[in-house]
């Protein structure tokens, strides 16, 4: 009988070991046993590792076990009004899903995932080759079960220690749960770029709709972005993204997930992302809430490992408002006025944040200038001077007299070098008057002062020096709002807050703002005088152009040296709003200031604010009778209807004296008034003798020289 075939290569094999010298032939049967054994280990490893397996411990929140907190914000009256952290969508069930979507992600990361246990040996022994040939990673031989186990468990460290850690888990899994529950957990909790952990969440960053609705060319393209979300961004390159999915859709027909037709029908029509180069006026908002939230609910230790649902104080049509206000305004005239940025908070007068706006545009810098970024206020730190002497028994309507000053040759001047005489206190603020000021200043001390300003809610370094009285400590546009808010409040101490409770998403109560003790710490006399005075600036000073047309305000302007800063702050009984404009780099502005753009952007912004409110008076102390020749605390004071006029007596003595001071020839020509400018172009500026911290990413070095001339406002 002939031999087969078989039986010829045994013959031929073992007449060539006979051939081989006696040493030959034991290496060639010493290899034989090694690859016996290992290929014996090899078979033997899945079973080893799934007997030493522990179990798996069930009750832990697998969905979101070792991911980011995700956060949904609600606003003030409950509705959603967006995420932070994780963006992960809806929890779905398999079949919730298109059945194309899980295929999708099946035949893109582990083909024979139903075929397999824990560890796909043929897979590993597949990429290795493939590995070796190339001479670098170019396949990956983990399981779906494998790469579940490194999310839920581990850290992405490439060691042998954390791979067989990943390998022990992932039987584990397996062990404790169904594929159909696996792969349920793993396309809610895969990590898709953008912030988005899961298929719903991703679809909602990608293509703005649920999971439910994806096409089969969308669902390709998704699972494209296991192996490197952020290089395979649809947002970094859409073609090479669209290229990526059609292979996708290639192996979904080698493993017959799909058909060869439907495939050619999804690539005549490829997975397009919706644009996110948003002006969501939101966002500067959310990402200050946030930090609150995570803050809060760390109190009693509750956060990790929960999604929370975070209700604020957001009021959303207010918030655009000022976006849009903010917006206009420096489209209109940034280019001509060299400037480029602006924040915006509007509160109420408990310290309750309605708006928030950090920036011009969330998508060019996400940089919260209101949050974060520390500017000189100029001449808005002045009311801390005046609350500190009205609180040291000096009178609103007590006179001073405005001449040369040297304080340890620091010679503050005013704008244009103006000279106004005897003047009021109350006038010296109206006007932002510096030399009374920094009189004034040294009369209460100006460890006095910063005591003042601490008090109303002022937490920044302070200087202790002369020039701290015209503004030239730098503080955050939230923190000085929040002061102003207590001017507002009549004295009560107001801290500024995002957040007023926080829940997980089974309605566990983890923090819920309680209403604070009341703290008074301005005296109601001296809350009084100070209104009044700011209520003068608004008036007949500085701020006219924040004029509320049927609503008393109160407020005050700011520029510093060189127009890098300009400010308005001011407030009604029911919001206070803080609006900052400048630039990030330190560059100046081209003469704007505080009684200009940002009272103008104020005026927009409370007037929306204010409308249907209640046109309730600012409870001031209303001036002296010209009779009246002393006037002792505590004062008289006016709660008077809009159209009672506490200041007719302060204008015929301004008129009264105006003869005293010649008008200069521009003055006469053009028609203008003292009043008309503004206070604030600082063209002597005073010392800046600190570091600054300028708006944006970083610091940008040291002030500039000191100048000792002048000061701005």
């Amino acid at each position: 009988m002939p031999e087969s075939r078989p039986e010829r290569a045994l013959r031929a094999l073992t007449a060539a070991l006979q051939k081989l010298p006696r040493w030959g032939f034991r290496a060639a049967g010493l290899a034989a046993l090694i690859m016996v054994i290992f290929a014996g280990g090899l078979y033997l490893l899945p079973t080893l590792l799934g007997w030493m397996a522990p179990p798996l411990d069930l009750p832990r929140n697998l969905y979101a076990l070792n991911r980011p907190v995700a956060f949904t914000f609600l606003d003030v009256e409950g509705h959603e009004v967006g995420q932070r952290g994780a963006i992960v969508g809806k929890r779905l069930t398999l079949d919730e899903m298109p059945a194309y979507l899980p295929a999708a992600f099946v035949a893109m990361e582990d083909r024979r995932f139903y075929e397999h246990g824990a560890i796909d040996m043929r897979g590993l022994l597949r990429a290795a080759w493939a590995n070796w040939k190339a001479g670098h990673v170019v396949q990956g031989g983990s399981t779906i079960s494998q790469q579940l186990a490194k999310i839920l468990f581990l850290t992405p460290d490439r060691t042998y220690a954390r791979k067989y850690r990943e390998m022990l888990d992932a039987f584990s899994l397996e062990n404790t749960l169904s594929k159909k529950e696996i792969l349920t957990l793993y396309l809610n909790r895969i990590y898709l770029g953008a912030g988005a952990y899961g298929v719903d969440g991703a679809a909602h960053v990608y293509f703005d709709k649920p999971a439910t609705k994806l096409s089969l060319a969308e669902a390709a393209m998704l699972a494209t972005l296991t192996r490197a979300p952020s290089a395979f961004s649809p947002r970094r390159d859409l073609a090479k993204a669209q290229a990526r999915a059609d292979v996708v859709l290639d192996t979904m027909v080698e493993t017959g997930a799909i058909t060869k037709a439907e495939a050619d029908k999804a690539r005549a029509h490829p997975a397009t992302i919706v644009s996110h180069a948003t002006r969501d006026a939101r966002n500067y908002f959310l990402d200050a809430a946030a930090d609150e939230a995570r803050r809060v609910a760390t109190i009693k230790g509750d956060r990790v490992g929960r999604d929370l649902i975070v209700r604020t104080t957001m009021e959303p049509a207010l918030q655009e408002t000022a976006r849009k206000a903010l917006v206009r305004h420096l489209k209109k005239s940034g280019r001509t006025l060299h400037v480029k940025e602006g924040a915006v908070v509007v509160m109420k007068p408990d310290g309750a944040v309605s708006a928030l706006i950090g920036g011009r545009d969330y998508d060019d810098s996400v940089f919260n200038r209101a949050t974060k970024a520390k500017r000189q206020p100029g001449s808005a730190f002045k009311p801390f001077v005046y609350l500190a002497a009205v609180e040291n028994g000096i009178s609103p309507w007590d006179t001073r007299e405005d001449g040369p000053v040297d304080i340890d040759g620091w010679q503050p001047t005013n704008y244009g070098n103006r000279s106004y005489g005897i003047v009021t206190v109350a006038d010296a603020l109206a006007r932002s008057i510096n030399t009374v000021t920094a009189e004034l200043a040294q009369e209460v001390g100006i460890d006095t002062v910063i005591r003042t300003a601490r008090a109303c809610g002022i937490t920044s370094p302070l200087a202790a020096n002369a020039s701290l009285a015209l503004g030239t400590s730098e503080v955050t546009p939230l923190e000085l709002t929040a002061a102003y808010a207590t001017f507002a409040s009549g004295g009560i101490l107001a801290t500024p807050y995002f957040v007023t409770e926080v829940q997980d998403m089974q309605g566990h109560i983890l923090y819920r703002r309680n209403p604070p003790q009341k703290t008074r710490v301005i005296p109601q006399y001296a809350s009084r005088d100070l209104n009044a005075m700011l209520f003068g600036v608004v008036d007949h000073g500085t701020g006219r152009r924040a004029t509320l047309k049927g609503y008393e305000s109160a407020g005050k302007t700011g520029t510093t040296q060189d127009y890098h800063d300009a400010w308005y702050m001011g407030y009604t009984n029911d919001y206070v709003t803080g609006v900052w404009v400048g630039n990030d780099h330190a560059a100046p502005m081209k003469g704007v200031t505080g009684g200009t753009l940002p009272a103008e952007i104020w005026h927009d912004v409370m007037s929306v604010a204010m409308k249907g409110m209640a046109a309730t008076p600012i409870a001031r102390t209303a001036p002296p009778s010209p009779e009246d020749e002393e006037w002792d605390s505590p004062y008289a004071t006016s709660d008077a209807a809009p159209g009672y006029d506490p200041y007719a007596h302060e204008r015929d003595m301004r008129q009264a004296r105006s003869h005293r001071h010649e008008r200069s020839f521009f003055d006469w020509l053009f028609g203008r008034d003292s009043a008309d400018n503004d206070d604030e172009a600082p063209r002597h500026a005073e010392t800046r003798n600190q570091s600054q911290n300028r708006m944006g990413p970083r610091n940008y070095g040291d002030a500039p020289p000191v100048d000792e001339r002048g000061a701005w406002r």
